[in-house]
């Protein structure tokens, strides 16, 4: 909702009565602001019209489903039972989603019954009296050919692309495929059903299919039997509770391998068989995460055994069913992959959904952050406690940069359905991360351990939270959820600071001011939080104290040890430590924004001394801002912490910032102004092309001039273990003219590296048309290819960005863009939109467009119209 105009729900309290009322827009709040001002016990919060659940007159406990496939007609085949126990005492009709099901029989304990169709789904007619909690089983054999939640990859393709580029391998390029995706509601769509969160229940799941492909459901594979028609049919059982949204299907020739986990959880990769060297490098950590998650929240994998299935053209980073995460294939990397983008993050994502999202659901749409928040949350714990604390405060300082831009748009909380990604994600995680922080380890794994026992298998609100907190340990934290969940806004504070003499103060020390400058409305106001302050002295000593800030304004004394110094009678005499710096919230575990001026000095002086790494990483990029950067005196101090730093992150920031002060004074260089230091800063610039972190040397492609000192550490960039950073070089050096003479060597550096989602093929295709010009249509041809259909979407999308560039269309790539646009995965159908988009601007290219969309054999009529208007 727009910040401009947003409805909010308010409760005043005024004397000894309550009132309730909803003001429309902020300015009508504007227009009563004396009110409040007289009222300051008023609290608001923002309506939430999805905070609800749906009606329904039936309890289900069991789905029973038998399903099989036409998947060239992309047609699903059904039989689903619903065994459940009614609401209410009339039950006259029963309502399931089902948009576009087809029924052909329905029945009610084994006798028929009659349906109806509505366009949201199925009425089924059950005339039931006098029937509170009793039992029932109601089937209905369907037929569906659904546009969502189930998808089918890959089986419309009979024939080979017109233009084979020479390592195309039809094997190793698209899959044929079934999978689905139930979040938020479209299991509906091939399984006639109550598909909503709140209700919760077990499954049986028969999958028929052909021989040779692998089949994998929820739960544990109870049996797998062989047919004599040429299929197998797949049972699993799931005998604890789960939410609908979760069921999940996914099959193709899949291998898989089997591990345990040391409590003795089994886990299955189920992989593409063609790259077996591709497991350990994708699913790195599978095993340990789990173990995290059971010492983290205190209870064991509540599923039996955790599967994890990669997917072609997934919509999604990864998807958290009940025992089968379905996660895309742009994470199925070799170990150079690994460098431009794993799966850990996301793997420890979806594997913390198996506790918080599956055994546990929230109660309605409203309560989604108790399950995206903590699925954020833990992947940093995790990552801490693998790659040490350094990581997970680089974690959570990542997370707050997205939460504090969502800030910067509206005030809604994270307790909102219509907050979005950037509060149930980022946001909540941080607040978890400060709750953890107040409570400390041991109170809050309590508390979550006793969320969890009394809330497994069910659903839950925040307020099962909040009372789980008190609970198990006796601390009342309702101040906390109401400012930080409840209600939304984030705290801004201007800080500074200033030495206390003892010859002009009562007292010495260090005093801090703190302001909360934040705009403040019947929503946002004061922050209450505790907040950690250090005090670093210039002979490395710290005074460290925890404050509670809770007014607009307030001062803070910290004390000054005293430290002795010898006079020249010999004598020791106390006088004050003199002040280095001050690190208001020490670690950065607060959400917030800040405001505070610092000298040179200062941020020099923490960015050396500062215990956390994430507070030297903040000097470091306030240093930046100062008059001061481009002084001999901090390139120097730069090189040194350079040296001296231990965390990634930090070396890649002092990188950057040399970089770009060699960038800024090259000219100095070349007229010989102050040549010593240059050179020497061009030399450090120069090694980091050899430097061990991945980040650095891609950075220095990135940012270094091409020079003669600078040609070879481009031609070696070539030949980096990053496949992005090979890409990033040769596309730079590429346009310099300096390596005209070598492009053809530079195009045998990338023979046989397909890269990263085959992101060298494309790039050697492209540059190949214009250093081969006799070749032209041949490379052309093959980046068209590249764009079809028999590769997964990120080869598509690269593809496409290379022939755009080159202005190149022919009819194939018409009805590539053209199948493309039509796709499910939006982030396919957006690229190919905006290429047709840029092609027809170009006459020639507009014509060749609509007579190619005129003879598109697209799936449906509406579908032929909507190409026709696209290209038009």
């Amino acid at each position: 909702m727009p910040s401009t105009a947003f409805r909010i729900f308010a409760l005043m309290k005024i004397k000894q009565f309550h009132a309730i009322a909803t003001f429309a827009t902020i300015s009508i709040l504007s227009a009563i602001s004396p009110v409040f001002a007289q009222f300051p016990e008023i609290t608001c919060y923002h309506q939430d019209p999805g905070a609800h659940e749906r009606d329904r007159n039936i309890d289900v406990t069991h789905l029973q489903l038998n399903v099989k496939f036409n998947p060239e007609q992309k047609q699903v085949l059904g039989k689903v039972s619903h065994h459940f126990n009614s609401l209410q005492s009339q039950v006259d009709t029963i309502f399931l989603d089902g948009p576009g099901i087809e029924i052909i029989s329905a029945s009610l304990d084994g006798k028929p019954i009659k349906t109806r169709n509505i366009p949201a789904g199925v009425v089924c007619i059950t005339n039931l009296k006098n029937d509170f909690q009793k039992s029932h089983i109601l089937t209905l054999e369907y037929s569906a050919h659904p546009q969502k939640g189930i998808y089918f990859i890959g089986w419309n393709l009979t024939q080979l692309p017109v233009s084979q580029p020479a390592t195309f391998d039809p094997k190793l390029m698209t899959r044929k495929q079934i999978w689905t995706q139930g979040q938020g509601i479209d299991n509906r769509n091939w399984i006639p059903m109550i598909d909503d969160r709140s209700d919760k229940f077990t499954t049986d799941i028969s999958v028929e299919f052909k021989n040779g492909f692998n089949v994998l459901s929820n739960g544990q594979l109870a049996s797998k039997t062989d047919n004599k028609n040429g299929t197998t049919t797949w049972k699993y059982l799931m005998k604890n509770q789960h939410a609908g949204y979760l069921i999940m299907l996914a099959i193709d020739n899949y291998a898989v391998k089997s591990s345990k986990t040391k409590n003795g959880t089994p886990i299955h990769l189920w992989y593409y068989p063609e790259h077996p060297e591709r497991v350990e490098p994708t699913n790195r950590y599978s095993e340990r995460i789990i173990e995290f998650l059971e010492n983290e929240t205190g209870i064991a994998y509540p599923w039996g055994s955790y599967s994890q299935v990669m997917v072609q053209d997934f919509m999604f980073g990864a998807m958290e069913n009940t025992s089968a995460t379905v996660f895309g294939d742009f994470f199925w990397v070799d170990n150079r992959s690994f460098l431009d983008r794993n799966y850990i993050g996301v793997n420890a994502h979806e594997a913390t959904h198996q506790w918080f999202g599956d055994l546990i659901t929230g109660r309605h749409d409203g309560e989604q952050w108790l399950q995206e928040s903590f699925a954020t949350f833990y992947p940093g714990l995790f990552m801490g406690s693998v790659f040490g604390k350094e990581e997970l405060d680089w974690y959570f300082h990542g997370q707050h940069q997205g939460a504090l831009a969502a800030g910067k748009q509206n005030s809604l909380p994270v307790r909102h359905s219509g907050s979005g990604s950037s509060r149930h994600y980022p946001k909540g995680a941080s607040v978890l991360h400060m709750l953890k922080h107040i409570l400390g380890d041991e109170n809050y794994k309590r508390s979550i351990n006793l969320y969890l026992q009394r809330h497994q298998f069910k659903t839950v609100e925040t307020w099962d939270l909040q009372k789980a907190i008190i609970d198990a340990t006796g601390i009342n934290m309702d101040w906390f959820f109401d400012q930080w969940i409840h209600k939304g806004g984030e705290p801004h504070f201007k800080i500074s600071w200033q030495q206390l003499s003892p010859a002009t103060n009562s007292t010495s020390g260090t005093e801090i001011t703190v302001e909360q400058i934040q705009h403040q409305d019947p929503i946002v106001g004061i922050f209450k939080t505790p907040v950690d302050i250090a005090v670093y002295y210039t002979d490395g000593s710290i005074s460290r104290q925890t404050v509670t800030l809770s007014q607009a304004y307030q001062k803070i004394i910290i004390p000054n040890g005293d430290a002795p110094v010898e006079t020249k009678y010999n004598k020791s005499i106390s006088t004050q430590k003199n002040v280095a710096f001050v690190v208001f919230d020490e670690g950065n575990y607060l959400l917030k924004n800040t405001t505070f001026q610092r000298s040179y000095f200062e941020l020099m002086m923490q960015a050396k001394m500062a215990t956390n790494a994430i507070d030297r990483w903040e000097a470091l990029s306030e240093l930046k801002k100062l008059p001061q950067a481009q002084s001999p005196e901090n390139i120097e101090f730069l090189m040194q912490r350079f040296e001296a730093e231990t965390f990634r992150e930090n070396k890649l920031e002092i990188a950057n910032q040399l970089l770009d002060i060699f960038n800024a004074n090259i000219t100095k260089i070349q007229l010989g102004d102050n040549k010593n230091q240059l050179s020497k800063l061009e030399d450090f610039c120069i090694k980091l092309f050899s430097h061990n972190i991945t980040e650095i040397r891609r950075v220095a492609v990135e940012k270094s001039p091409i020079n003669i000192k600078t040609m070879q550490p481009f031609m070696n960039a070539l030949k980096d273990s990053s496949y992005l950073t090979i890409e990033l070089a040769i596309n730079k050096m590429w346009e310099n003219p300096m390596f005209n003479s070598k492009h053809t060597e530079m195009l045998e550096q990338l023979n046989f590296i397909p890269g990263y989602m085959n992101n060298l093929l494309v790039k050697q295709a492209e540059l190949s048309i214009e250093n081969f010009p006799d070749k032209a249509d041949l490379y052309k041809a093959t980046l068209v290819t590249y764009a079809s259909p028999y590769y997964e979407f990120r080869t598509r999308i690269n593809a496409m960005a290379a022939l755009k560039r080159l202005n190149y269309l022919n009819e194939e790539l018409c009805y590539n863009l053209f199948e493309a646009s039509l796709s499910f995965n939006s982030r396919l159908a957006q690229p190919a939109n905006e290429l047709i988009a840029y092609f027809k601007q170009q006459t020639a290219y507009k014509r060749l467009l609509i007579k190619s969309a005129s003879n598109f054999d697209a799936i449906s009529p509406e579908q032929q119209k909507k190409l026709l208007n696209l290209v038009r």
